[in-house]
């Protein structure tokens, strides 16, 4: 509701958000998703099992096989170096693709958060675009477009 401007397709029927416990939720759901994407908070004290190899595992198995892709919030490289070189190479014992994107807001620590990207095709480069959005779709985003994402 207070995000309609920005967030145009939170009504699409393919998206479904959860606000629980993620690594509860993958416990118990047989659903395959095609994507999943970890918005949580630091890793101390609840939110500490999402960056953990149990969690990129129990998320491994419930992403297509195919392509399926997993994103995790991946700190600040300025000021976590060492986490997320821990969640890269866990990533990277289950994953056959990882990448490390960030961008850049001015309200957070040093200005700018990061995001460990994992697909499961090992021929997925994730800095690429799969597809272009379609023109209806576009002309309703402000802030995406594929030269954008390859930057």
């Amino acid at each position: 509701q207070e995000l309609g401007a920005v967030a145009t397709s939170f009504g699409d029927p393919r998206v479904t958000l959860l606000h629980e416990d993620g690594a509860k939720f993958l416990l118990e759901t047989k659903t395959i998703f095609d994507v999943i994407i970890v918005d949580s908070s630091d890793p101390v004290g609840p939110a500490e099992t999402l960056f953990q190899e149990s969690f990129m595992k129990k998320a491994y198995d419930r992403l297509d096989p195919a392509n399926g892709i997993l994103c995790t919030q991946g700190e600040c490289v300025w000021l976590h170096l060492p986490l997320i070189k821990e969640v890269m190479e866990s990533c990277g014992h289950l994953f056959p693709t990882v990448n490390y994107a960030y961008t850049t807001i001015p309200t957070y620590p040093s200005g700018q958060i990061g995001f460990v990207v994992s697909c499961r095709n090992p021929r997925r480069v994730l800095s690429q675009p799969c597809r272009a959005p379609g023109s209806e779709l576009a002309a309703k985003l402000r802030y995406y477009s594929p030269m954008a994402h390859r930057a």
